[in-house]
């Protein structure tokens, strides 16, 4: 009896005990796996150098649980940057194989909405990366899941993905579906957007199976798997099949972590893939035709490791067709092992044309080794038509002609470079330049290149040369060439800038021979040209002889020698880094000597060539020594002597004389012409001589236009070069003293490039004192025109009077047809870069014209009118404001007060 009592009231406890333990359950399970979840979530981002970040946690007993606003972040020593969220996941956790430990899936269903994923490549860490936590992720594969994806967006170097509106849904029961609204891939030699995707999944044992989605016209997946199933220990496959514009694409993928280090093993295939539908339906710039026939790929290794994987390359692409170019058959079969590169066969077809070569070469250990390689490799080519050949190559074909032939090889162990090469040809086109025959040799000898034999020849033409080349170290070379053409214009594609510009004619016997290395090298040259000319310019054939010696910075000819039937140039000429000289320089003209001196300037003529300011130029310590001498030249007999066409006369004379540095230049300059006559413009006379000493430049000029008084001009200007930060500048700063008279000046019997065309008759007088400085000068003296004639039917009349820093109009008087404009006026050049002048009209003048400001203005027209019923504002004043030196000018028109 006392025994069933104690049994009953265990009972109660017991049922007690479960009830209360139960109720406990119902109550804290919320807290229980809110808590559970975020202990659980800084251990995994602890793991896999993650942060979780977990919002409000949803949690009812035996319910699904959800979390608002998860958001995910990667630390900075990750390989990739990762920025995950979602607004709300909810998952059905299966609570029998959490509290059992079984084998069955913690989550049986999981979804989540609005996901957002950006992964970007971070920069290479100098810190190791955390290994990733596969089996937390193990644990999270569901029974059933569906993703929906706002935006995901990819990022590696220049290759962009990008995914808008996507789902993903899989279940162990029946078929999922993915979906995208769009998809964008975006490199640099690729980009396409692809729009409503649809296709189906599978989710059968820890594989995902995606199927029958059409990316774009010629383009079906037929299906593509990973293999999820060995996950947590980082064992990854991946399975693709598609229907590729025409062809068939199969690739199998697997991936394996062991230790710190992950191999990958990929087999791929592809069969009949036609080029023409490629680029048709990715919309390429540039279309391509032809077919990839057949392409096998293998490989195992690291990607960071190549020196220590396998791999294997099949291919071959018939009928290529790509812009212009075109190939028949090319044919590709490489492999890798043990770190050497094994090219069975690279093999090319085009039309007459077909090249072979086979070798191998061991991948080098370092980067500083890619030059000096361990390799072996024959080569052949029979090549029967150039032009087609160099048109796959991006050349021009129509630069190229011909047969050529090539047979070698060529080993290299231990630094040690050996075999040899031989090139023929006949009936070619090079680079526009014709060579009926070309024949060279080459052969390595450990680390030296030698050609030993090298031959272009054309008819009588003939370059003939001999050369060995260090391959290592600093590439010490040594060589010699000899070369005779009847015609350089045959060969202007092979001539170098600048000389090409000139488009040279005649013709050219060349010696040269040299040695050194690319920072230190030497040699002599000696050239003969017979009846020269440049094409562009109307010179009358001549022959030129030039011999000299050559180094790093200096150029030295000992001769340097033009001449033809009537004139001759010659001098010793030197061309250093810092200087140009022409020493016992001389032009004699039908045997009579008429320009000898010395010239030595401190003028860098790299930079002149450059097109630099040529006070910037010049040397740290310049130095000036010019001495030259002109006497007196018929200018027409000049002319006739050196070119075919004459356009000037008269005779002139003169010297110059420079001496010194830029802060003490001393020199002198008489220049004297007579009856100058050019393009059979009018003719002038006059004489000019200047001084330079004590940083100042005096000056007297004379000159004599036809049918007008002497125009004189004297006077003393400030003129000295300083040095202003990395160039030379003139410095002007100083006293000024000069006269300008011209009595009468008849603009008519100008020459146009004198007047510039701007007046065609009238005549122009005065006299003019400047004194005080250069900015801005102080001017005495007066100006008057009359009847100056320009553009179509205009005719002004002026007189101006100049009073220091001002100046007064005194009158102005323009007629353009039967209108006439009367005014006065006054100017301001207190200012030179912002001269002032006004004109007051004296007559009604009215604005016709409604202008803004910045508005061009590139003529003015004046129209009579009529005080009564005028349409338009009367003008007061004209305003004009510049620079003296800038054609661009201002001009307002300001309207009469009475006129509001």
């Amino acid at each position: 009896m006392g025994t069933r009592m104690r049994s009953g009231k265990f009972l109660i406890l017991f049922g007690a005990s479960l009830f209360v333990a139960g109720v406990l359950t119902v109550c804290l399970s919320p807290f229980l796996v809110a808590g559970s979840l975020h202990l659980w979530a800084a251990r995994v981002g602890r793991q896999a150098g993650l942060q979780v970040e977990l919002g409000r946690i949803e949690a009812p007993f035996l319910g699904p649980v959800v979390i608002h606003n998860l958001h995910i972040t990667s630390d900075s020593a990750a390989p990739f940057r990762i920025n995950a969220a979602t607004p709300r996941l909810e998952c059905d956790l299966n609570l029998a194989a959490i509290l059992t430990a079984s084998r069955g899936r913690v989550l049986r269903t999981l979804s989540a909405d609005s996901i957002t994923l950006d992964v970007r490549r971070n920069a290479p860490a100098n810190t190791p990366s955390r290994p990733f936590a596969w089996q937390a992720l193990e644990n999270l594969l569901p029974d059933n899941f569906k993703l929906s994806v706002a935006a995901l967006h990819v990022e590696n170097g220049s290759t962009i993905v990008d995914l808008q509106d996507g789902t993903l849904s899989g279940s162990q029961m029946e078929t999922g579906a993915l979906t995208a609204d769009t998809l964008t891939i975006s490199s640099p030699w690729f980009r396409k957007s692809f729009s409503r995707l649809r296709g189906a999944t599978s989710w059968q044992n820890s594989r995902l199976t995606v199927g029958a989605i059409t990316v774009m016209r010629g383009l079906d997946l037929d299906s593509v798997s990973i293999d999820l199933a060995q996950i947590g220990e980082s064992r990854i496959g991946f399975e693709m099949s598609l229907d590729a514009f025409g062809g068939k694409i199969r690739a199998r993928i697997s991936s394996d972590d062991r230790g710190d280090k992950r191999t990958w093993d990929a087999v791929g295939s592809a069969s009949e893939i036609s080029l023409a539908q490629m680029s048709d339906a990715l919309e390429l710039t540039d279309r391509a035709s032809g077919s990839l026939h057949a392409c096998k790929f293998t490989f195992r290794g690291e990607i960071t490791d190549l020196r220590n994987a396998t791999a294997a390359v099949w291919a071959e692409v018939a009928g290529l067709t790509w812009r212009d170019r075109t190939a028949d058959t090319i044919m590709v079969g490489a492999s890798l092992y043990n770190r050497t590169v094994q090219v069975q066969q690279l093999y090319l077809k085009q039309r007459n044309n077909q090249l072979t070569f086979s070798g191998e070469f061991a991948l080098p250990l370092k980067a500083a080794d890619l030059l000096q390689p361990d390799l072996h490799g024959d080569i052949s080519a029979s090549i029967n038509d150039l032009g087609d050949f160099a048109r796959l190559f991006g050349a021009t074909p129509s630069e190229f002609a011909g047969k050529i032939a090539i047979n070698g090889n060529i080993n290299a162990r231990e630094r040690k470079l050996g075999g040899t090469l031989a090139v023929s040809g006949n009936g070619l086109l090079l680079f526009r330049a014709p060579v009926e025959s070309l024949k060279a040799n080459l052969s390595f000898k450990e680390s030296r290149l030698e050609i030993e034999e090298f031959e272009l020849k054309r008819k009588s033409d003939s370059f003939r040369g001999r050369a060995s080349i260090d391959l290592t170290g600093e590439r010490h070379y040594s060589g010699n060439f000899t070369t005779s053409l009847a015609d350089v214009a045959e060969y202007a594609g092979v001539i170098p800038e600048p000389f090409a510009s000139l488009e040279l004619g005649g013709g050219l016997d060349l010696d040269w021979s040299g040695a050194g290395t690319a920072s230190a090298h030497s040699g002599t040259f000696h050239a003969k040209g017979r009846g020269l000319h440049p094409r562009q310019f109307a010179v009358i054939p001549f022959d030129a002889e030039f011999e000299g010696d050559y180094a790093p910075e200096n150029i030295f000819f000992r001769q340097f020698h033009l001449s033809n039937p009537r004139a001759d140039f010659s001098a010793f000429v030197t061309v250093a880094k810092d200087y140009f000289q022409l020493q016992t320089l001389r032009f004699d003209l039908n045997g009579k000597p008429k320009l000898q001196g010395n010239v030595f300037v401190p003028w860098s003529l790299s930079r002149i060539f450059a097109r630099e300011k040529w006070l910037t130029t010049w040397s740290n310590d310049p130095n000036f020594d010019v001495d030259v001498t002109i006497d007196s030249v018929d200018l027409a007999e000049l002319a006739g002597a050196v070119t075919t066409r004459p356009t000037i006369a008269g005779v002139a004379a003169g010297k110059i004389e420079l001496y010194g540095t830029p802060g003490l230049l001393e020199g002198r300059l008489a220049l004297q012409f007579r009856d100058l006559v050019w393009e059979n413009e009018p003719r002038l006379s006059g004489d000019l001589e200047a001084r330079l000493a004590l940083a100042n430049l005096t000056v007297k000029a004379n000159a004599f236009p036809r049918s007008s008084d002497p125009v004189k001009f004297e006077g003393t200007i400030p003129l000295q070069l300083e040095k202003r930060e990395s160039a030379y500048a003139f410095k002007t700063e100083g006293p000024i003293s000069a006269t300008l008279n011209f009595p009468a000046v008849f603009l008519g019997k100008l020459p146009r490039y004198l007047s510039r065309g701007i007046f065609y008759d009238g005549i122009l007088s005065g006299q003019l004192a400047v004194s005080d400085s250069l900015g801005p000068p102080r001017i005495l003296g007066d100006l008057q025109l009359i009847g100056g004639k320009f553009g179509i039917g205009s005719l002004l009349s002026t007189r101006i009077t100049f009073g220091g820093q001002t100046g007064t109009i005194e009158f102005a008087h323009l007629r353009q047809g039967p209108a006439q404009f009367l005014a006065h006026g006054e100017m301001d050049f207190r200012s030179l870069p912002e001269i002032a002048l006004k004109l007051f009209p004296s007559m009604p003048l009215a604005d016709s014209a409604s202008l803004e400001p910045g508005d061009c203005v590139a003529g003015l027209e004046f129209l009579s009118i009529s005080l009564r019923g005028r349409p338009f504002p009367l003008v007061r004043e004209i305003d004009f404001a510049g620079n003296l030196f800038t054609p661009a000018w201002t001009i307002s028109l300001s309207q009469d007060p009475s006129d509001d």
